[in-house]
Order: C-alpha cells, then structure tokens, then sequence
C-alpha cells in the first residue's frame, strides 16, 4: 500500500480513505453495468475499479527515492513491511474460516488455498484481494534490480517509460490472452495483473521525477491542475474515448491510467492544507488505517452479509436493493476503520503494523 510521504499531503491521504471504500464497493455493492447506472452512481461504479491504480501510483510516487538511491537496508524493511500482513493475514483469514465452517459449510477452506494465498495471495475461498501485495513484492524487486544494473542519468525516466511500454504492449495485444487467459484462477489474476500494474508503476515513478516541478507551480497553476485532473477523469469516463485493450485479468487499459492520473493531480494540488488543522489531524488519524481496511474489509464483510443483513430477509425491488446494499457497504467501511483501529491497539508490535 502507498507509504505516507515524508511532507504530507492531506489531499493525497484524504484520497486513501476515499479509495478504501472503493475495495467495499467493489467486493461487495449489488450493482448494474455502467452503462445502465446514471448520474452519481456512474461515478461511484468507477471508483470501485480506481483504488487500485491510484495505490499502485502512490506506491511508486512515494518510494522513487530509495529505488533510485539503491539502498539494500531499505529494500530489506520494504520487503519485511510487505511480508507481515501478507502472511498474517492469510493465516488469520484461514483460521477464521476453518472455524466458522464448523458451523457454517459455505465457509470451507483447506491447506491448498492456504499455500496458493501464501505463495500468489490469490485464493478463492482467502484474502483474495492479496494479488496486489504479491505484484507489489514482484514489482519492487524488480524496479530495484533495474535500478541497481541500470545506472546512468535519468535512469528513473527511461525505465518508467519502458514499465509503460511492456505494460500497454501486453495489453493491447494477444499476448494478454496468450499468456494468461488459459491460467486457473490462484495463477491468472496475481501474474497476468503484474503487467497490468506497470504503467501505474511507470507513472508513479515519472511523477515522482517531475515532483520539484510540480511543487513549484504557483497557487493559481495548482488550482488549474486540479480541475483539469477533474476534467480528464470526467472525460475518460464519461465519453470512453480510450482504445479498449485486450482484457483478462481487469485493470487493463490506458483509460483506467488516465483516470487515476487525473483524480491523483486534482487531489494532491487541493488545498486542503488551508482547512483548519483539525481537519489535517482527522484525516492523517484515519488514512494511517488504510492498509488495514484493504486487508480486513473482506472478513468483515463476509461476516457482516451472512449474519446481520440476512436476518430478516428483506424484500424490496432491484433498485432499492441496490441503495440497500450501497448502505450496507457504508457500514462494512466504517466497521472495518473501527476494527483497524482496535486492533493497533493490542500490546503486540505486528497488531499495529498489519493494520497501519
């Protein structure tokens, strides 16, 4: 999950809280095609999909430093602070459902799932949404080892266009379905998505190189970089001008790019640092859970589907089954920021730095 920047940017972690609700929506929310949603709900469709390029480019926006540095003694924390919730949380979500299988069959796991989430984080019947910490951990070992054999100037420049190049060239070719599509569920999504998830990189990476520029620009140029930000991610959804790439695994595309590059300007050049602090302070004591909310929300939303809002069964139409279940995700959010911020509070080290 993207780190915090050293200089905080209350847009950008105002962005991450946002985008965790995205993960809800998107595992949980009954919902139409967005050809047939209008209006607001159109909006909230596509933010389902853009938590995870906005995290990916974060992710890369925030540690370009260290991959151009070549420190090892970073790459080694970077790897034990991607490693732990990724092994702990697969264990916990095991355990969790092991036992409540007992009582419940529909919730049935078994030691094959439990490798293929500890191997590739994709599990059906597990934390499923692990294949971005696993193409996390591909990735930065990587761009790392790109960066330690590639050793010249503007080596950052050269090697985020290439991740761009090999990314879109992937997608919008046959390889996509030549490589990937013939692949079992726990292999498909975690590899065939490592190259969807290179232009996002690529782009983090690239605005991290402009980021002195991009600081430099006057109060009015930042406003107007926020609103074409706004406008672009307007345009590409609404108006789907982008080529549509040879899909696969999701995520592919460079309309999605495109998004994700727009909401990412406008809320990095807001103004939110001129709101009163209390406002920094919430949002700073909120986003530090995002990486937890991301690890948990799908446990709790299991829980929350099967033993609360089953009882008693609603009868109602489509349509305000769909707001219905919009609510009910709004609670699975709020739940799963709750939980995070318990469980930091165990007098154990790994109960807060798998959650923050």
């Amino acid at each position: 999950m993207a780190e915090t920047p050293k200089k905080i940017n209350v847009g950008l972690n105002l962005l991450r809280i946002v985008l965790t609700f995205g993960f809800v929506l998107d595992h949980f929310w009954i919902r139409d095609s967005p050809g047939i949603l209008t209006g607001i709900e159109r909006a909230v469709w596509h933010m389902r999909t853009l938590a995870v390029p906005a995290f990916m480019t974060m992710t890369f926006f925030f540690t370009a430093d260290h991959f151009r540095a070549g420190d090892a003694s970073w790459l080694k924390k970077r790897f034990v602070r991607l490693y732990e919730p990724f092994i702990f949380w697969a264990l916990a979500y095991w355990v969790l459902r092991m036992g409540v299988s007992v009582f419940n069959p529909e919730y049935a796991t078994s030691f094959h799932d439990l490798a293929w989430q500890l191997v590739l984080g994709s599990s059906r019947t597990l934390t499923m949404q692990f294949w971005f910490h696993a193409d996390l951990i591909i990735l930065t070992a990587a761009f790392f080892l790109a960066f330690r054999v590639v050793r010249i100037a503007k080596a950052n420049l050269y090697l985020a266009l290439g991740a761009i190049a090999v990314g879109f060239t992937v997608q919008y070719t046959p390889l996509n379905a030549m490589m990937f599509s013939g692949m079992g569920f726990e292999t498909k999504y975690p590899l065939g998505r490592v190259f969807a998830m290179l232009p996002y990189a690529g782009a983090g990476f690239l605005m991290a190189a402009a980021k002195r520029r991009i600081d430099a620009l006057s109060a009015g140029e930042k406003v107007v970089s926020a609103l074409f930000g706004l406008w672009l991610a307007w345009f590409v959804i609404y108006w789907n001008v982008c080529p549509n790439p040879h899909e696969v695994v999701g995520y592919e595309g460079l309309g999605m790019n495109l998004i994700a590059w727009g909401v990412m300007a406008a809320f990095y050049h807001i103004p939110f640092h001129r709101l009163p602090a209390a406002f920094e302070k919430a949002v700073l004591a909120v986003s530090r859970y995002a990486m937890g909310v991301y690890c948990v929300h799908l446990a709790l939303g299991w829980l929350f589907y099967d033993y609360v809002l089953r009882l008693p069964k609603i009868e109602t139409s489509y349509g305000e089954m769909r707001a219905f279940s919009f609510a009910a995700c709004l609670a699975v959010w709020a739940l799963s920021y709750a939980f995070c911020a318990l469980f930091a509070r165990i007098p154990l080290g790994i109960c807060r730095r798998v959650v923050e």
